[in-house]
């Protein structure tokens, strides 16, 4: 009989081990939910009051200012606040809606517009120097005419999984981000 115990013992202990490093390998092997997920984004202000401007119409276009587009980015269409049901690569304002909302907030750059890219979305994802939009172009209009309209060629993105510093420290992701002032239109 104590030679069963003994045993016991030892299977449980093997079990158990087993058991601690399938669980420990499973914990290291989980990524967080935004990796892979790479975005631009835009702090977009009047340049007299700073203040946010909403209602814009902002779009990633090629070097000629031809809008990207992408069946990609329609059929994965989310609840995000950034997304834009439409194959034309546009940004989203991302706004805080709360808990009662039908959309989800991204959880960083809260009042700053976003555009999730991805080398399936984005065709010059892969090429060199893409972190600083190589030669490509964002366009940028008021829908209500208050603001002139103009186009930026100077961007950059940024990679969003959780263990890039802009989810911690909001100096970074000001740096990650890239800051536009638009000026009021002129009433003649």
């Amino acid at each position: 009989m104590p030679i069963n115990e003994e045993r016991k013992f030892k299977m449980k202990t093997i079990i158990s081990i087993i058991l601690l490093v399938a669980l420990s390998a499973s914990a290291n092997a989980q990524h967080c939910e935004w990796d892979n997920t790479y975005a631009i984004i835009l702090d977009v202000r009047d340049s007299l009051t700073n203040e946010i401007i909403t209602d814009l119409d902002i779009i990633l276009t090629d070097s000629t200012e031809k809008p990207y587009t992408s069946d990609w980015n329609l059929k994965n269409y989310t609840d995000y606040s950034i997304y834009q049901k439409t194959d034309t690569l546009k940004f989203g304002l991302n706004v805080n809606h709360g808990d009662s909302a039908n959309t989800y907030t991204v959880p960083i750059a809260i009042d700053n517009y976003m555009l999730f890219v991805y080398g399936n979305n984005y065709p010059n994802f892969y090429k060199s120097g893409f972190f600083e939009g190589g030669n490509d172009k964002i366009k940028i209009q008021d829908k209500s005419g208050r603001y002139e309209s103009i186009t930026i060629d100077e961007f950059r993105i940024v990679h969003l999984c959780t263990n890039n510093q802009i989810w911690r420290n909001k100096k970074i992701l000001k740096k990650a981000s890239t800051t536009v002032k638009l000026k009021k239109r002129i009433a003649k």
